[in-house]
């Protein structure tokens, strides 16, 4: 994310293609959620590392709570048509966007990797501390994804009504062929349902202007249609994967629950923007903002392996109170507002090293190659590197394809130096170079 200053940034209202603080807040708190619900969700008391929700199934309702990633790529849109319009080149639009976003996994995948993978041999359950640091890396390859889509997206916002029920009718029948087909197919979903959150998106500026009376009427109705199909169909009623569930997962992969309620809260959002603008406008509250946002996707990353710590932590020290007791709760709360600062303040040194690396990537001379299939190669690995984890010499890996952590890691950096190379149109003779700044995500 940008690096922000002490001065005021004028709206998106004001100055087309500039950032809106209500789209930092946004971004911001979603990934902040996801580290506290990553903080809080485990359990020892078994003597094995679990999910407290494949414990306690009966708290699933409170990931509906906790599962708002839809808010982030709603938000991201935003900030990627302006970037786009900023610069209307596919490949120097591919070059900046999905540079920024890979730096930090190449960096991240590549100290757990060069770490894990030696150790792998002689411990084998060493590839599952690999799986386990590496699970979240789908949100980065994901959002790489459709950030690769936007040149194309961008055009389809034009028409937003007829794209958005096309494209949610396609998510509909992918669900129907996982459910009577083969599950697999649902992975198609992975791209669809963020694809259309992110087009949704597109709209957040539009739906801005409605009477804010109507976004939390047509919210809530899109609520009750999300709990209605989870409940009544043949999908799981939590908003994240639970050991044992008979029902078709919201999550791996999404599913049209997933899609509706990123609707819902989409409409909410737009419904709250004037109170949250007010709110961004009081000083504070948004340095909290900044200084968090600043840092917020190598909070993401770098939050896993803290609470890989604490986990086991609490396992040698045989703190394993009965679940979701008192002293359980001590503990985990403990745990929340510890990780959250350790990994802020780890994300400042990762931060400038990946700024230094991304400079380093970016200071080799051009081929002239394109830009379209390294940026391809860039969403394709981390994706892969997600399932198959840091430490697996050979074993399941995307969509149940065997892999190697290795490989994927060459293809990975590969794929983020021929992105990171200079590229897109030359600049114009005479013209004043613009003032670097911090990436942004």
């Amino acid at each position: 994310m940008q690096k922000v200053h002490a001065q005021g940034v004028p709206s998106l209202d004001q100055v087309p293609g500039s950032r809106d603080r209500v789209l930092d807040l946004t971004k911001s708190f979603a990934l902040a959620v996801v580290v506290a619900g990553h903080a809080l969700g485990w359990d020892v008391s078994t003597g094995t590392p679990m999910s407290i929700l494949d414990l306690r199934p009966q708290l699933r309702w409170i990931t509906w709570v906790l599962q708002i990633l839809p808010l982030f790529f709603a938000a991201g849109a935003v900030s990627n048509l302006a970037s786009w319009r900023r610069h209307p080149d596919s490949g120097t639009f591919w070059r900046r966007r999905l540079a920024r976003l890979a730096t930090p996994a190449v960096l991240y995948a590549s100290v757990w990797t060069l770490l894990l993978l030696p150790l792998a041999v002689g411990v084998p359950q060493v590839e599952d501390v690999g799986r386990y640091l590496a699970q979240l890396l789908w949100f980065l390859g994901t959002y790489a994804a459709v950030v690769i889509a936007v040149p194309v997206t961008s055009r389809w916002a034009r028409s937003p009504a007829l794209t958005l029920a096309l494209w949610g009718a396609a998510i509909v029948g992918v669900d129907v062929l996982r459910w009577a087909v083969d599950p697999t197919l649902g992975w198609l979903n992975m791209l669809l349902v963020w694809g259309w959150v992110h087009q949704l998106g597109y709209a957040l500026p539009r739906l801005r202007t409605v009477r804010p009376a109507l976004l939390v009427l047509g919210g809530a109705s899109a609520l009750a249609v999300a709990v209605a199909l989870a409940v009544q169909g043949p999908y799981s009623t939590s908003m994240v994967s639970i050991a044992g569930d008979t029902g078709m997962s919201n999550l791996s992969p999404p599913s049209t629950v997933l899609a509706v309620y990123g609707l819902a809260q989409v409409l909410v959002l737009a419904a709250l923007w004037p109170a949250l603008d007010r709110l961004m406008a009081w000083r504070p509250a948004w340095l909290v903002v900044a200084g968090f946002g600043s840092r917020a996707i190598d909070v993401y990353l770098w939050h896993i392996p803290i609470v890989g710590v604490a986990i086991l932590l609490a396992s040698l020290l045989r703190l394993d109170p009965a679940p979701l007791g008192p002293a359980w709760w001590a503990l985990h709360l403990v745990v929340v507002v510890t990780v959250l600062p350790l990994a802020w303040a780890l994300a400042g040194p990762v931060g400038r090293l990946s700024r230094r690396l991304g400079a380093l990537a970016g200071s080799r001379p051009s081929t002239g190659s394109g830009a379209l299939l390294p940026a391809v190669l860039v969403s394709a690995s981390v994706l892969a590197v997600s399932q198959t984890g840091f430490a697996t010499w050979w074993g399941p890996g995307l969509v149940g394809v065997p892999m190697s952590s290795l490989p994927l890691l060459l293809l990975l950096v590969l794929a983020w130096l021929a992105i990171s190379r200079p590229g897109g149109p030359p600049a114009t003779p005479g013209a004043t170079p613009r003032r670097a700044t911090a990436p942004r995500h």
